[in-house]
C-alpha cells in the first residue's frame, strides 16, 4: 500500500506522528509526507520520502494573507498525490482537510484518516457543516482529546489516541519522591505561547528563592527580554531543542509548567502532551483551571490548578502544594492510568493495522 501523510504544517509540528509510523511495516508499505516548510529546513523522516513546500509568512500579516499564501500548497500537494496514486491519505490537521475538502471527497471517498488535534472555529456553522462532510467520507477519524466531542459533530468514526510518547519517557527518570531542598525547578517544555499569562507569572515569583523558572522551546526571546529589563534573575531560557533532548529536559524538571489561557474552548477541551510526561513520570503539574487537562491532573492529585488571571501569592500555594504531595498515593492513581492508556492506544493500533492490510476495522 502506498500511503501518503498530508500536512500544511513542518514535520515538527506533526505531534506525535509516531503513533502512526510506527505502526506501519515498511516492508509492506510505502510512506511519503508532503508537506509546507515555513522554517527553510530540511526535515529527514527514517524509510520515508519527503515533498515540502517552502512557504515565507510574516507574522504580521492579516490571516486573509496567511491563507492566501497557505493556498498556494494546494496545486503542489494535489499534483504529488495524483502522480504517485497513493492507496490511503493521512489528513494532518482540521485546517490541512479544509484546505484539500473537495479533492478528498472526489478522490479519496473513505479511503482517508483526518487527524483531528485542536479546535478549529467549529462553532461557525458553515465549517462545522463541511467539518461534518469531511468526516462522513473518511475511513475514520483519530482525536487526540475526548474533550473535542463538546464541539464536533456526533459520529461512530472517532477514535483517541492519547498523545504520549514512548521514546520520551522511557528514556526519563520515573519521580519517586519530592525535591525536599529548593530551588524547586518549574519548566515550560515546547513551542511558548500566551507571552501575557508567562510574564504573570514570571512576576508573581520575582528572584523568589525557592524557584527556579526554565523555558525550553522556540518564541522564549520576549520573556528574556522581560526579565532583563525587570532584573529577574530566577528564569533560564533555551531556544528551541531536537525532540530528542526532551527526556534530559524532563530530568532537569521538579514541576511541569502547563499554565496557558482558559475560558477559550481550544484551550479548554484539549489534553496536554505534558499531561501525559506528568501521568508516566509522576512528575507534578502546573496546571490553568477550568480545563479538561486541569480536570484529570485534579482527579490523579498529580496538578495545581492556577487562575490565569489571578497569580496573586501562587509561590507560597505552589510551594506548599508541593511539598503536601503524597507521591506514594499519586504512583497508585498513575499507575492505573497508565495502563488504560496503553489499553486504549493500543486499541486503535490494531484498528489500524488491520485497516492497511485490508481487514476492515
Amino acid at each position: 500500500m502506498k500511503i501518503a501523510i498530508l500536512g500544511a504544517v513542518n514535520i515538527k509540528h506533526m505531534t506525535l506522528i509516531s503513533h502512526y509510523l510506527d505502526n506501519i511495516d515498511f516492508n509492506k508499505h510505502e510512506v511519503d509526507i508532503i508537506h509546507i516548510d515555513k522554517y527553510g529546513i530540511d526535515e529527514k523522516v527514517d524509510r520515508v520520502k519527503t515533498h515540502k513546500f517552502n512557504i515565507e509568512i510574516n507574522s504580521k500579516w492579516s490571516l486573509l494573507m496567511k491563507a492566501i499564501k497557505y493556498y498556494q500548497f494546494k496545486p503542489f500537494a494535489e499534483k504529488i498525490i495524483k502522480d504517485n496514486e497513493y492507496d490511503l491519505i493521512i489528513v494532518w490537521g482540521t485546517y490541512t482537510g479544509h484546505l484539500f475538502s473537495r479533492f478528498l471527497i472526489k478522490n479519496y471517498d473513505n479511503k482517508y484518516i483526518l487527524n483531528i488535534r485542536d479546535y478549529f472555529y467549529e462553532n461557525n456553522k458553515i465549517i462545522y457543516f463541511l467539518l461534518k462532510r469531511l468526516i462522513k467520507h473518511s475511513y475514520f477519524v483519530t482525536l487526540s482529546s475526548e474533550g473535542f466531542y463538546k464541539f464536533l459533530p456526533s459520529s461512530n468514526k472517532y477514535k483517541v489516541i492519547y498523545s504520549i510518547n514512548k521514546k520520551i519517557t522511557d528514556e526519563a527518570n520515573m519521580r519517586n519522591g519530592i525535591k525536599q531542598d529548593p530551588p524547586i525547578r518549574i519548566s515550560f517544555i515546547g513551542n511558548i505561547r500566551f507571552l501575557d499569562v508567562n510574564k504573570a507569572f514570571i512576576t508573581n515569583l520575582k528572584n523568589d528563592s525557592r524557584f527556579i523558572l526554565k523555558y525550553f522551546g522556540t518564541g522564549s526571546q520576549p520573556l528574556k527580554e522581560y526579565c532583563v529589563e525587570e532584573n529577574i534573575s530566577n528564569v533560564v531560557f533555551r531556544d528551541g531543542f531536537d525532540v530528542k533532548e526532551t527526556a534530559a529536559l524532563l530530568d532537569e524538571t521538579d514541576i511541569i509548567n502547563n499554565i496557558y489561557g482558559n475560558n477559550n474552548i481550544a484551550l479548554n477541551t484539549a489534553l496536554s502532551i505534558r499531561l501525559y510526561y506528568s501521568i508516566f513520570l509522576n512528575i507534578p503539574i502546573l496546571t490553568s483551571t477550568n480545563t479538561f487537562t486541569a480536570e484529570l491532573a485534579k482527579k490523579l492529585e498529580l496538578g495545581y490548578e492556577i487562575d490565569p488571571k489571578n497569580m496573586t501569592n501562587i509561590g507560597d500555594e505552589i510551594y506548599q502544594w508541593y511539598h503536601s504531595l503524597n507521591m506514594l498515593e499519586i504512583k497508585k492513581r498513575t499507575n492505573l492510568e497508565k495502563e488504560k492508556i496503553q489499553e486504549h492506544n493500543e486499541d486503535f493500533y490494531l484498528s489500524f493495522k488491520r485497516m492497511l492490510n485490508n481487514e476492515g476495522l
